[in-house]
């Protein structure tokens, strides 16, 4: 079946058509609040990308698992510019444990996943906790595994309380 419709961008559309895009592009009066929404909304997108900010988003099948520790795997989801602070997962195969270091920013941590044991408390998914700036941070297991979701400073074998709570363990 051929239409009528022109084939090339020079030709004009048939006047019937044209009349219906028109009806339906026709200006409609919005009230001074909606206006003063718009703008608002359409300046905070422009400011946002004159700052080149995007949204960010990693699949649970994305990203990549590196290895941190024995029995530990981390996922980066997002590491600050700054390099002050960084958003990761971390998997804890079964038995897995984290030695006791000191926090030198706030560390926000939620549990995804499992369960896992901080000093003698026993937490589970959808349990939020911080660890503030400054505090030596207890140790951390997980019998059966856990998935953590943690907001802090990049975890470094390199910190002393770390080095100092390896070598006792070790001895």
């Amino acid at each position: 079946m051929k239409n009528n419709l022109p084939m090339d961008d020079e030709q004009q559309f048939p006047p019937f058509i044209e009349g219906h895009m028109a009806e339906a592009v026709r200006e409609a009066p919005l009230d001074p609040m909606t206006q003063r929404f718009m703008k608002s909304r359409l300046m905070t997108r422009v400011r946002d990308l004159e700052r080149g900010a995007v949204t960010h988003t990693i699949r649970p099948e994305g990203g990549e698992w590196e290895k941190f520790s024995p029995r530990i795997k981390m996922k980066v989801l997002r590491r600050e510019a700054d390099g002050r602070s960084m958003s990761y997962l971390l998997k804890l195969e079964p038995g897995a444990f984290l030695v006791p270091h000191k926090h030198h920013i706030d560390e926000e941590c939620v549990v995804l996943e499992g369960m896992v044991t901080i000093g003698e408390e026993l937490v589970g998914p959808g349990t939020y906790h911080l660890a503030p700036r400054g505090m030596i941070h207890a140790p951390i297991r997980s019998e059966n595994g856990a998935v953590l979701f943690i907001r802090g400073k990049e975890p470094s074998w390199r910190d002393t309380a770390v080095k100092a709570t390896l070598r006792a363990i070790l001895r």
